[in-house]
């Protein structure tokens, strides 16, 4: 039928027809001409001197320098060639953000040349981490971040050491392009070189696929993945947000690429056993409290194992928790630095804040949650029976009540939890004391992050401050009916020892 319609057509009109066809489609033809191959080679130094066994990939090949320090591949549609610094190495930073990679040069030639020029530096042995999950820049009302956390954090930072850096564990922006070199001028107050993550909130939502939706933060802070080292650890950045954006900008899954994932066994196979893997990604690939997983967790996990420790960081959720995927493998997913959608709260009724992880050798030594308007030391909250009552939202204020209500923001199962009451001997909280959501009528509010609501329905402008319906951090004590004084205490494996009073 279709053959005989064409014949019936007059030449001239069917050429017409053919060449508006085409026409209209050759600007996505042109757009996306096929990528050309190209052989990609350079130097790398470290004090003017070649270095031989160095790591250089283009988030594909992975290849290692020569004696002269000349290293060599082939490379195919690849924006960015970049080093995986060796830990006697300075990390370069250019306005505060590491620059561990160049643009690939442009041309229509064959053969591009890219050199690395790196300075030596003594290993750290003993240096700190600080995670920042969903920062979130915005515009307006949406400005908290900038306007109050930056200020926070920045003073925090200005306590730490030399031997810091930051991450920022993705949902850098607020899904607007146009706010990176904002998040970029921000994030340069905090005095700490900054590695970045990219996170949902990162895609150009009028791009409809996952390759070139990200080529805005890739144009403002480099690779979606690639790795440096840092004393004894090898830390790994990864893009595990799937995007598609064809529905609107939450059509999204999460998982790690084939791509990703072959890269990373490349990478790690010149990684030596004994050292610590730090892994950065915005999507949680494990949920304690929950079933979900991404896509490609146990092909990462397999990828994991044979090191002497891995430390996965994610965001995303705005609440915090951690998870024990296996004995050396452990996920921490924190609370959201712009808060409950840029509430001082995050979903939990943990404060808005940071992460801070220290290392010595191998081995993590200290690890806390900083809330960035409270003091160090807050790392809890007591609530009274008559607000106690609101941890389930199928109670009402004003009802009978005789529980104090105890929310632990970073407890994890290895943490020790005790209670005094009128002075006496700290003891141990009952193995029942913990909400656990799926045993408590699926939902575990926090009374203040409830007391957020307006006549019950979230606030117009946070939509996003919904109490967190699977927080498992919070406790139930029941005390003698003419109490007077509640003081909990909890330590964390680090030896660190929090304790807060509650006064009738």
């Amino acid at each position: 039928m279709a053959s005989r319609l064409i014949k019936s057509i007059p030449s001239q009109l069917l050429f017409v027809f053919l060449f508006v066809a085409f026409a209209a489609n050759w600007k996505s033809f042109a757009a996306t001409p096929p990528a050309k191959e190209i052989s990609l080679s350079g130097r790398v130094t470290v004090d003017g001197q070649p270095r031989e066994g160095i790591v250089v990939s283009d988030g594909v090949s992975v290849v290692t320098t020569d004696a002269e320090g000349i290293y060599q591949m082939k490379s195919q549609g690849r924006q960015h060639v970049f080093v995986s610094v060796p830990s006697d190495c300075e990390i370069p930073i250019e306005d505060s953000f590491p620059k561990f990679y160049a643009v690939i040069p442009e041309g229509p030639e064959k053969v591009r040349c890219q050199d690395f020029e790196l300075t030596s530096s003594p290993v750290r042995k003993r240096w700190s981490l600080m995670a920042i999950a969903d920062p979130q820049i915005g515009v307006r009302d949406t400005a908290d971040y900038a306007n109050t956390v930056i200020p926070q954090i920045s003073r925090f930072a200005s306590t730490l050491g030399p031997n810091t850096y930051g991450i920022a564990l993705g949902d850098l922006i607020w899904n607007s392009p146009g706010l990176y070199p904002e998040y970029r001028r921000q994030s340069s107050r905090i005095s700490i070189p900054l590695f970045s993550v990219i996170g949902n909130h990162d895609h150009n939502e009028k791009i409809h696929n996952d390759t070139e939706s990200d080529r805005d933060f890739r144009n403002a802070v480099g690779p979606t993945y690639y790795s440096v080292n840092i004393g004894d650890c090898h830390l790994v950045a990864l893009d595990d947000v799937v995007y598609s954006g064809k529905k609107n900008r939450n059509d999204y899954s999460g998982g790690l690429t084939r791509q990703q994932l072959d890269w990373l066994r490349r990478d790690l196979a010149h990684v030596d056993t004994s050292k610590t893997i730090i892994v950065g990604v915005h999507i949680p690939t494990s949920r304690r409290n929950a079933r979900g997983k991404i896509d490609g967790h146990e092909e990462l996990y397999d990828l994991l194992r044979p090191f002497h420790r891995a430390e996965i960081l994610s965001g995303h959720t705005h609440y915090h928790f951690t998870t024990t995927i296996e004995p050396k493998i452990t996920e921490t997913t924190y609370g959201a630095a712009m808060g409950a959608f840029w509430y001082p709260e995050c979903n939990d009724g943990s404060p808005r804040g940071f992460g801070i992880i220290t290392f010595d050798g191998a081995e993590i030594v200290d690890k806390f949650y900083v809330g960035s308007a409270t003091p160090r030391r807050y790392q809890m909250k007591l609530y009274r029976p008559e607000d106690a009552v609101l941890w389930n939202p199928e109670n009402k204020p004003g009802d009978p009540y005789d529980k104090i209500l105890i929310n632990i923001f970073c407890w994890h199962t290895d943490w020790r939890v005790e209670v005094s009451e009128d002075g006496r001997p700290f003891a141990p909280l009952s193995d029942d004391a913990r909400l656990i959501p799926s045993e408590s009528g699926g939902k575990c509010w926090d009374p203040d992050i409830r007391k957020c609501l307006v006549k019950g329905k979230i606030p117009s402008n946070h939509g996003g401050s919904k109490p967190a319906d699977l927080n498992d951090h919070m406790f139930l004590y029941k005390p003698e009916k003419e109490w007077s004084t509640i003081t909990v205490r909890a330590t964390d494996p680090y030896g660190n020892v929090y304790t807060e009073t509650l006064d009738r």
